[in-house]
């Protein structure tokens, strides 16, 4: 009986401690060094507006060896078409090539590289500036 009463509280205290689960923080790099969190500086082969701020609780990012994957986040205090205007006018010089772009109360860009593609939709936001969404990810390889 007092096996039965053991087992119980162990199987109790495991369901209650699995149920906690951690604060999950984005980090930077493969290593995954909890010390360093991630920030907009270390997204060189992108241009990002001066004054963006990360939206960390929206913003996942993969790391790989060929570059980096996932969604990126950030408010920007411009106006939306300056936002729209911008990407236009820098991503060329960051080496990505235009395949579409549309510009309406959502903003949608869509432009690739050697090895990825970019989605970036711009929104204006209700009070102040902007709200960019990127997102990146991995082209197809072609056999």
């Amino acid at each position: 009986m007092q096996l039965r009463n053991f087992s119980f509280i162990v199987l109790t205290l495991f369901i209650l401690n699995s149920c906690t689960g951690d604060s999950l923080l984005p980090v930077k790099g493969p290593e995954g060094d909890p010390s360093t969190e991630l920030s907009l500086a270390e997204f060189d082969d992108l241009p990002i507006p001066l004054n963006s701020k990360l939206d960390k609780e929206k913003s996942i990012i993969f790391s790989k060896r060929d570059g980096w994957y996932g969604r990126l986040t950030f408010n920007t205090s411009e106006k939306q078409i300056n936002v729209y205007d911008f990407f236009r006018n820098e991503l060329p010089k960051f080496g990505w090539k235009k395949l579409s772009e549309i510009s309406s109360d959502t903003s949608i860009l869509n432009y690739q590289n050697q090895s990825r593609l970019a989605l970036i939709q711009i929104k204006e936001n209700l009070i102040y500036g902007s709200n960019v969404m990127v997102t990146v990810t991995e082209l197809e390889s072609s056999k």
